[in-house]
């Protein structure tokens, strides 16, 4: 009678182990860039189990550009931009440390990586632009875990305008102050600046300085600035100097710039 238990046994067995096996879990669909995940509207924002996403030779490659510590269960979106007004990823509210990069295009036939960073970043550019986002888990011990993504429009991008007067000082102590007029919105006054350099031939040197000021009153009106050069090879002297000026007016996540470049006339003690 044992060989009739013994096969009953196996057979229970053999019955048995199909139920009781575990099979591994596939990935997600957007796992890939191939298939990333259309987002057709901003705001959207997307919640996502990723523990069973994978990372690949692709996020490796782009990786080399941004310099996470780690790719892991990295998964993709897609955006076009119809406006050119932008875009803001923000992955804080996940429940593990997230890294994101936005590639301008397709990153399989040409696209290249325009920004990275961890929790949130942004990009602003031409309208009709496709991105296409890699939001991944930057910790080399954790997989995924439960990510919420949110995607946003970037608030309007920051206005500057600058002009350079045309006549300038120089001092006994060989510095020279510059004076002007400046404007900026949409931009944090604490993070602009204006800043440049002056050359100016004095016989047979030639006198370069540097001048910088900060912060800027960033409230759309019209404020007035001065700054003063100095140099580290000689002593600015009356006559003429050309002059380059940069107004740098930076909101949180891009800035805008306005160039001057120009001859200013310099007196000497305000003479």
């Amino acid at each position: 009678m044992r060989a009739p238990r013994l096969l009953v046994a196996l057979a229970a067995a053999a019955l048995l182990g199909p139920l009781g096996a575990t099979t591994a879990s596939a990935a997600p669909t957007n796992d890939t860039s191939a298939g990333a995940t259309a987002v057709t509207s901003l705001p959207t924002t997307v919640t996502q189990d990723t523990s069973t996403a994978t990372t690949d030779a692709l996020d490796a490659t782009l990786n080399e550009q941004c310099g996470a510590p780690a790719t892991n269960g990295s998964v993709w979106f897609t955006y076009t931009d119809p406006t050119g007004d932008g875009l803001l990823v923000d992955l804080a509210q996940s429940d593990f440390t997230a890294g994101v990069m936005i590639v301008q295009g397709d990153p399989t036939a040409g696209g290249f990586l325009v920004a990275c960073g961890p929790e949130a970043v942004a990009v602003r550019g031409e309208a009709g632009t496709t991105y296409y986002v890699m939001a991944f888990s930057d910790t080399p011990e954790r997989i995924g875990g439960t990510l919420v993504a949110s995607f946003e429009p970037l608030p309007p991008a920051p206005v500057s305008t600058l002009t350079v007067d045309p006549r300038a000082t120089a001092y006994k102590d060989g510095s020279l102050k510059l004076t002007g007029s400046y404007s900026c919105s949409n931009a944090n006054g604490f993070f602009s600046d204006i800043e440049g350099q002056v050359v100016q031939r004095v016989g047979r040197v030639k006198i370069a300085g540097f001048f910088f000021t900060s912060p800027l009153e960033c409230d759309g009106a019209v404020h007035p600035w001065e700054a003063f050069a100095f140099s580290d090879n000689g002593l600015f002297a009356g006559g003429k100097a050309a002059n380059v000026s940069i107004v740098f007016a930076c909101g949180d996540f891009d800035c805008a710039t306005t160039a001057v470049e120009q001859s200013v006339q310099v007196s000497r003690n305000g003479k």
